[in-house]
């Protein structure tokens, strides 16, 4: 497979390669998009194994194909034949069709070199790479055209983006409208539409800081960190379950997720939400927020039956690994566990030093006391649970007092019961030793032998590993069918008249009476019994019979009996005990049990925890094989981004590792953490990073378009005091973010990827903001923020699929309004995505997702149109435009257009909407069902789901 794929890879890879020195030349458009929409998806997912350097196979991906080749490259990266690239999970379908295009075009590729990745990215010299060198604060640059500079440069980004436009000949496009300019600051601080009077009341305002106003009221709102809070959700893998077969759900994960959403609210400093991830329980002011946050440990998938633990332990870790080393630092660290990394300058000793540091973390078990603890809002809470606690002690104390006296009231009645006349010359033998069946009595010798009256166990010598050997004579008051009953804990065996009548062998326990009916003569009769008690089992011995003219009485005393056996005997003496006195006793066994089971309610939070403060050694594991040891390693950091020891501070409870991580990632000299950040901010706005790979700031990753914009932004995140909400307001409030999406042909003829910002990119809404907005102006989205998630209606037929159909996913339990809360309180069900979102390219759970896709596939127009949540939306808004407006159709077209696009429809929209509503009711609809189609209609529209 792998020998395959090379050769099929090598057809698309080639771009690696130098074809030679070339003199400087302008790039055509076509090459440009080899390198924004080919090159990077070739790096990332097929030159680990087929580069340079890790040809496996024997093939190199740096090497010329033919047309017969590439056919084979679209086949198997379609998952058309047997062959299946990668063997990883099938490209996304933009990635598809960007290569089928590029194979259609001739599969050309640029003349120029790329920039090399070996041997430098082996580690020879990496640390010469962009991403590794220091944050360096650059010189806002000078512009040449003045006048422009003085209209159009409002903050440094401005200057840093139009000297770059400058340097290509370009010019900046015009202001977005006023209406165009809510509509997108709306959506990209908070994820939801602004209202037709909203948008009527911006584009009113004289105010020249009516902008700088709504972006201080969006940023204000606690909707920004539903908003925001997605795109950091997206990045730890975050999902409410632990996926494989059973995909149960993990304890409490959502309290992790409204952390989240609250920390963004409270702009809280990034180095210290860092922090507090990764060792929140470690802080000096660990309270319950630092700790719920270390659930970001907890979120990723779990095996619940792994074929290998220790394995299984390994490969948990190695998903902390890549999703702090992607995440946090814009590094693949995840490829260097079982060989140095073929790009990038990380050796597998580095990869293993970080992993030491998560080596003393208990395995998740998906709850317990290592996964849970208890969370209390307040002392008064902690103190009512305390008294909850103490009374429920008191309560079983209580019952449990009772039932040893009704037990003991037992026993003395049940010994009442002995007749001293029906054994007679009754003689015992003890015997010492394990034993696990009955043994041969007759070979043994015994340690001790008597008499006695009854079949009374209380002469042994010793509480464990006994056994002993009754005999005697029975006396039978009358010829007749006899009735013997024994339980025993361990074995026993009971000879009447010679007769074997009863034996129940091995080790078990009391509560299985067995019963036999033999025939006897009057008279006296031989009864032989015989008893082991094997290890520290409680004692337990139990013999009765009842015969002609007597009820059940018993052969053995009570004493015989442990008291967790006396509620089994009840039963057997009803009708010579007391009945009031057997009912209670019954009952309060039982509730013994049920409270005992029953934890007191109290509200716990999801949280790691570690194995103590000694530290776990490391070891190089080769190949990645627990099985293969190697080198010992010390827990630190990559070597590339200047390494180091992690000098931890051992807690009562943890090694302190992750807080010496903690430390050198939020360090203001480590070159990775406010680059990445900055950079995906700027990417949640413009819909793509300044590096365009933002997971991955190695040598197969993207170089930054604007490198001095990148660094002078990190530079002023850290001075800002690592506020977030600082570098929104900057890129809002810049005339780069201002711009007009609009095109034009000579700017698209030079830029057609728009690498230089020369307009701003159009986007479509994500999956979570589609939903939303369809319940925002139809009129019942719940804005209830916070607290356990929710489970809106999915049609049968998709939890149909499941391996349990409709398995942890609970609609029924849910109040009609709770279904229609923002899509972020949704539950995140890893084998069971919602189906809208899930269309619309949610985030995958299992691994980091640093980016979304923007499909347009068949299956998302069949959900906007024929869906199930569509169609009840529809027909909501229906009703909400009559409520407010009227039901005839010129002012009813007009409501429904503004609420659904914030304007005013055309004369021509108003003429065709209303024209198809006369059509509807032509062909039989009734007034409603043409409003409903009307609605429904309008929803799909393209300016709903995109923003200029």
């Amino acid at each position: 497979m792998r020998r395959q794929w090379g050769i099929l890879s090598g057809a698309i890879l080639l771009a690696t390669a130098a074809l030679g020195s070339q003199p400087p030349r302008p790039r055509p458009a076509g090459e440009l998009i080899f390198e924004s929409k080919i090159r990077p998806v070739l790096l990332a997912k097929c030159v680990t194994c087929h580069g340079e350097h890790a040809a496996q196979g024997g093939v190199r991906l740096d090497k010329a194909f033919d047309a017969a080749i590439a056919q084979k490259v679209l086949a198997a990266v379609r998952y058309d034949g047997k062959v299946k690239m990668p063997p990883s999970g099938k490209l996304a379908v933009p990635e598809q069709e960007a290569l089928t295009a590029w194979v259609k075009s001739g599969a050309k590729w640029p003349l120029s070199a790329p920039p090399p990745i070996s041997p430098v990215g082996r580690g020879q010299g990496g640390e010469k790479h962009w991403s590794f060198q220091p944050v360096k604060r650059a010189t806002i640059p000078k512009v040449k055209n003045h006048v422009l500079a003085s209209e159009w440069v409002k903050n440094p980004i401005d200057a840093f983006v139009l000297a770059k436009l400058e340097s290509k000949k370009l010019l900046p496009s015009a202001p977005a409208s006023r209406r165009e300019l809510i509509r997108r600051v709306t959506y990209d601080l908070i994820g939801l539409p602004p209202t037709p009077e909203e948008v009527a009341a911006f584009e009113r305002d004289t105010d020249p800081k009516a902008y700088e106003k709504l972006v201080e009221k969006l940023l204000a709102s606690s909707h920004y960190g539903e908003k925001w809070g997605r795109q950091w959700l997206d990045l730890v893998r975050f999902a409410e379950t632990n996926s494989y077969e059973r995909d149960n759900p993990k304890p409490q994960p959502w309290r992790y997720r409204d952390y989240v959403i609250k920390s963004y609210n409270a702009d809280k400093p990034y180095n210290r939400f860092l922090t507090e991830q990764l060792a929140g329980d470690e802080l000096p002011d660990a309270n319950n927020e630092t700790q719920i946050a270390t659930g970001f440990y907890r979120l990723g998938v779990w095996d619940d039956e792994p074929v290998d633990a220790e394995q299984s332990r390994y490969d948990s870790i190695d998903d902390i690994v890549t999703t702090v080393g992607q995440a946090f630092l814009g590094l693949t660290l995840d490829c260097a566990r079982c060989h140095d990394h073929k790009i990038d300058p990380i050796p597998t000793k580095d990869y293993y030093q970080f992993v030491a540091i998560f080596q003393n973390i208990n395995y998740f078990k998906n709850g317990g006391p290592t996964d849970e603890k208890i969370i209390f809002e307040s002392d008064a809470e902690k103190t009512d649970y305390e008294k909850r606690v103490k009374e429920k002690a008191e309560q079983l104390t209580a019952k449990k007092a009772r039932i040893v006296a009704l037990q003991q009231e037992f026993l003395q009645k049940r010994d009442a019961l002995l007749n001293p006349a029906d054994l007679a010359d009754v003689t015992w033998k003890y015997y010492e030793g394990s034993f696990d069946k009955l043994p041969n009595f007759d070979k043994l010798t015994p340690a001790a032998s008597g008499t006695a009256a009854n079949l009374d166990l209380s002469v042994k010598q010793r509480d464990a590993s006994f056994a002993q050997l009754f005999t005697g004579t029975l006396n039978a008051p009358a010829a007749g069918e006899y009735t013997f009953w024994t339980d025993s804990d361990d074995g026993s065996r009971l000879l009447v008249n010679s007769q074997k009548l009863i034996e129940d062998d091995g080790s078990h326990g009391e509560g299985s009476e067995k019963r036999a009916k033999l025939t006897l003569p009057a008279g006296k009769v031989a009864l032989r019994l015989e008893y082991f008690q094997s290890g520290t089992s409680p004692l337990g011995l139990n013999v009765a019979w009842a015969g002609p003219g007597f009820a059940r009485r018993p052969l053995s005393p009570a004493k015989n009996t442990s008291v967790l056996g006396i509620p089994v005997q009840f039963a057997a003496y009803k009708g010579q005990l007391d009945p009031t006195q057997v009912a209670e006793s019954a009952k309060l066994t039982k509730e013994v049990e049920e409270l005992e089971k029953a934890e007191v309610p109290v509200n716990k939070m999801l949280v790691v925890t570690e194995t103590g403060p000694k530290s776990a050694e490391t070891f190089i594991l080769k190949r990645g094989s627990r099985e293969t040891p190697g080198e010992k390693v010390e827990p630190g950091f990559p070597s590339c981004v200047g390494g180091g020891i992690a000098k931890p501070n051992p807690l009562a409870a943890s090694a302190g590792r992750r807080t010496a991580l903690a430390h050198w990632i939020t360090d203001p000299t480590n070159p990775l953490p406010a680059r990445v950040m900055v950079n995906r901010l700027w990417q949640g706005h413009f819909g793509r990073g300044i590096v365009r790979t933002p997971n991955d700031y190695g040598f197969q990753g993207a170089a930054p378009t604007h490198p001095e914009l990148l660094d002078w932004l990190a530079s002023e995140f850290v001075v800002k005091g690592w506020s977030m909400k600082a570098i929104h307001r900057l890129i809002l409030l810049s005339s780069t973010y201002q711009m007009s999406s609009r095109s034009n042909p000579s700017a698209l003829k030079a830029d057609p990827e728009n690498n230089f910002f020369w307009r701003f990119d159009m986007r479509r809404l994500s999956a979570e903001e589609i939903r939303d907005s369809v319940l925002a102006v139809c009129g019942n989205l719940n804005l209830q923020q916070f607290g356990t998630s929710v489970y809106p209606d999915i049609q049968k037929e998709v939890l149909a699929g499941q391996s349990i159909p409709g398995k942890d996913w609970y609609p029924d339990r849910m109040k009609p309004e709770d279904k229609n809360r923002r899509s972020i309180y949704i539950f995140v069900k890893r084998s069971l995505l919602y189906p809208m979102l899930e269309s619309f390219d949610a985030a995958e759970t299992d691994r980091t997702n640093p980016a979304r896709f923007a499909t347009v596939q068949p299956t998302q127009a069949l959900a906007m149109l024929n869906s199930t949540l569509m169609n009840q939306q529809a027909q909501v808004l229906a009703t909400r435009v009559k409520k407010d407006v009227t039901d005839r159709p010129v002012p009813f077209v007009k409501r429904a257009f503004s609420l659904i696009t914030q304007r005013d429809p055309t004369q021509a929209e108003l003429a065709r909407c209303t024209r198809l509503i006369d059509t509807l009711r032509f062909k039989g609809a009734t007034d409603t069902q043409a409003q409903t189609y009307l609605c429904l209609s309008l929803l799909n529209l393209s300016e709903f789901l995109y923003l200029d």
